[in-house]
């Protein structure tokens, strides 16, 4: 069920949210580690909520035909003094919008399998994708390769997590079903830069087997590099909601093992402010040369294989993902779903 929310009137919030402050407290990493404090939040489930937009008089807007015009705010989700899931409203910095008496803006969803989730907004069965509309080819990003009806969605195609199937790498490859397509330049351009974060090939993943803290720390880097903010301090809600969007799922437990389980010494967590110290970017470490995009369906997935060259290093010569063609980053337009470097 789609809800309704006065996007005008979020627009107006964000003007007058109150962020969070992030100085640094200088302590050293061994003292940052996991401790009690600050740590209430540390696994934050972040998605989309799609809504209605309306008017300034609180009236739906509709298009000519009639239909609700609808758009995608970034949410966190929590539950409220009942029990009930909400979703609470953030700004492009991923904090918490509030309005003018401090009240926190929110969205109160009743689709089951969102709640289930808690890590991608749903649809109702009346709004799930229509197979034979998603099978054919449109004037998206991407257009087919000669000889195959290669595939994409204009948008991102939420399913109820009981029907949002990721395949594994293995499954991915060895898939009857797959149709190579040819991604624009730009696109193409996109996902390159997006697996060339440094030292990304530090791990291998499976979507179902989560995300590894090692080189989520790297993509959080890389995502805060790409803001080019003048500070070396960030609320946590910035970090986190750039690693969801970065990999189409919250990274769990990040906040309280990014101290001890990754390999850099960039990315600091401090408990005492719930805020991220970094203190410097990382150089290139890694080139990648797309050799194919194929498309698998489901909900917009698309296998990507590529050659790697280091520039520093060896051993790795290949690189397989599973990339989704989503609005989670509007500068971006996709996550990574799953990776296997060898």
């Amino acid at each position: 069920m789609k809800k309704s929310i006065a996007v005008m009137l979020i627009l107006s919030l964000l003007f007058t949210i109150s962020l969070v402050g992030c100085k640094s407290n200088g302590s050293n990493k061994e003292n940052d580690k996991t401790s009690e404090q600050g740590l209430e939040a540390a696994d934050n489930e972040f998605g989309l909520e799609t809504v209605d937009v309306t008017d300034e008089n609180g009236e739906v807007v509709t298009d000519k035909n009639g239909n609700p015009v609808t758009t995608e705010v970034a949410v966190e989700y929590s539950t409220d003094k009942n029990g009930n899931t909400i979703a609470k409203v953030l700004d492009k910095n991923g904090e918490v919008v509030t309005d003018k008496k401090g009240k926190e803006v929110t969205i109160k969803y009743k689709t089951s399998t969102t709640a289930k989730s808690k890590k991608k907004t749903t649809t109702d069965k009346a709004d799930a994708p229509d197979k034979k509309a998603t099978d054919k080819s449109t004037k998206a990003t991407t257009v087919p390769t000669k000889g195959n009806e290669g595939t994409t969605a204009k948008e991102i195609t939420t399913l109820p997590i009981d029907k949002d199937k990721v395949p594994t790498i293995k499954e991915a490859k060895n898939s009857s079903e797959k149709k190579a397509v040819t991604f624009s330049e730009s696109d193409q351009q996109i996902v390159k830069e997006m697996l060339e974060v440094p030292e990304l090939y530090n791990g291998s993943y499976d979507n179902a087997k989560g995300v590894p803290i090692n080189i989520a720390a790297h993509a959080a880097l890389w995502m805060a590099q790409r803001k080019g903010m003048n500070t070396k301090s960030y609320a946590s809600g910035t970090i986190v909601l750039d690693l969801f969007k970065y990999f189409a799922q919250t990274v769990v437990n990040f906040k309280n093992q990014v101290n001890s389980d990754s390999d850099n010494d960039n990315l600091v967590y401090n408990a005492n402010n719930d805020s991220f110290t970094i203190s410097g970017f990382e150089s290139k470490t890694h080139t990648v040369t797309i050799e194919k995009i194929e498309y698998l369906g489901n909900n917009n997935y698309y296998l990507v294989s590529g050659k790697v060259d280091y520039v520093k290093g060896s051993g790795k010569k290949n690189v397989y993902a599973i990339i989704q063609k989503n609005k989670l980053d509007a500068t971006l337009g996709f996550s990574i779903k799953a990776l296997e470097w060898s």
